[in-house]
């Protein structure tokens, strides 16, 4: 009896792998931006974070009676500021502080928010109290 050996692959078969592959490149091809997207949005958050820590740092710095002289009082016992970063002019900041019901202890909170928009995704809120030192 004789039997024949088939070597290689036919062409069925190669069109079926191709036609696979290609549909798999094609849906990779089609994800990849959004991982850029996501990549763009954490590293905004980041951003953010990282602006907005800064600045709640340097309010705690110049302490209780400089709350006065940064951030006007808007009210009695409330005070408020808002601006850009100078190295980053797409993101906003805001400083807000309130007197509270304890003497000599003020709430202040730093709100920090890209591409202009107050309830940005990328939008970070901190508070803390700073008391008057004598």
């Amino acid at each position: 009896m004789i039997t024949l050996k088939s070597e290689g692959f036919s062409l069925v078969e190669v069109v079926i792998i191709v036609g696979i592959l290609s549909l798999g490149l094609l849906v990779f091809t089609r994800v990849f931006p959004y991982g850029f997207e996501v990549k763009r949005k954490a590293e905004n958050y980041s951003r953010v974070g990282i602006l907005a820590q800064n600045l709640m740092e340097d309010i705690r710095r110049d302490g209780y009676k400089m709350l006065d002289k940064k951030y006007p009082e808007v009210s009695s016992g409330y005070g408020k500021g808002n601006g850009k970063f100078k190295k980053y002019p797409g993101v906003n900041w805001q400083v807000e502080w309130w007197q509270t019901d304890v003497p000599n202890l003020r709430k202040v909170r730093v709100i920090v928010y890209d591409n202009e928009r107050e309830n940005s995704p990328s939008r970070i809120e901190i508070v803390t109290y700073i008391a008057k030192r004598y």
